[in-house]
């Protein structure tokens, strides 16, 4: 269908065909995401917290999404799944209905973790395989900047894809409802419990080992962070420091429903 067409149709049209679409062209994919709404597990990935909760939790790496999942889900929920795929999972109506949520963070900060988490071993075999294949051979965390770093490479492995990937649907008819701040995180999680509800507060697991992301960088290293992640920091309003925070929080509060 084409693209201008698509974009002009109402959000409930738009949201019932692309799951018909990918009901239809991808039958195993999606006979095993509604399987993935029926899975019980307390150490796997599973949708049907998301059902029980009214809630769509989209996890970007290194944001205390892990520690998140099992707090409210009791598992890993659905992974690193961006926003746009769960559209073709649930129902329109649990679209529009469900609290969807997701938490963001500081890009140069973001990087750090997530460069210091793979180093570590990350969480499965495969972060492991992949750093020792991609990034083992660079010194230190500048060189990986320097000499790995640009716009194309960031999309080769899922801890370093922009934030903006997993936050937005590519055609703007649906939003997430709330955004939280990694630098917030225990009031804006306070936030997310009281509408689901959840009579928890948040335990941190998966943390990286490693000082103030600050001290990682020179004026190079973080202009160059600065322009492969220039979507995030232009949707997201962060800068280098976090001396914007507080613009951004209070921007974000005044648009609560």
């Amino acid at each position: 269908m084409k693209k201008w067409i698509i974009d002009k149709l109402p959000r409930s049209f738009y949201l019932h065909i692309k799951r018909w679409k990918y009901k239809f062209s991808h039958p195993y994919a999606f006979r095993n995401s509604q399987k993935m709404r029926r899975t019980v597990t307390e150490q796997g990935y599973s949708y049907k917290g998301f059902d029980d909760k009214k809630a769509i939790f989209v996890h970007i790496p290194k944001c205390a999404g892990i520690s998140i999942n099992h707090q409210i889900f009791g598992n890993l929920g659905g992974g690193h799944t961006p926003l746009k795929e769960y559209l073709k999972v649930f129902e329109p109506n649990r679209i529009d209905n469900y609290f969807k949520f997701t938490f963001v963070r500081n890009p140069w900060d973001r990087l750090v973790s997530a460069y210091y988490f793979l180093k570590g071993g990350g969480y499965s075999q495969e972060d492991s395989h992949w750093f020792n294949e991609e990034l083992s051979s660079y010194l230190d965390f500048d060189d990986f900047v320097m000499n790995w770093l640009n716009r194309e490479n960031i999309w080769k492995w899922h801890h370093f894809r922009p934030q903006y990937f997993y936050m937005l649907d590519n055609r703007s008819k649906v939003s997430l409802d709330f955004i939280g701040y990694y630098e917030n995180l225990e009031k804006d999680f306070n936030y997310v419990a009281s509408k689901i509800p959840l009579a928890s507060k948040l335990s941190r697991t998966n943390k990286s080992k490693h000082k103030n992301y600050m001290n990682y960088y020179n004026a190079e290293t973080r202009d160059l962070v600065g322009n492969v992640y220039r979507e995030d920091l232009n949707i997201l309003g962060y800068n280098f420091d976090n001396t914007s925070l507080y613009q951004q929080i209070a921007k974000r509060d005044s648009q609560l429903k």
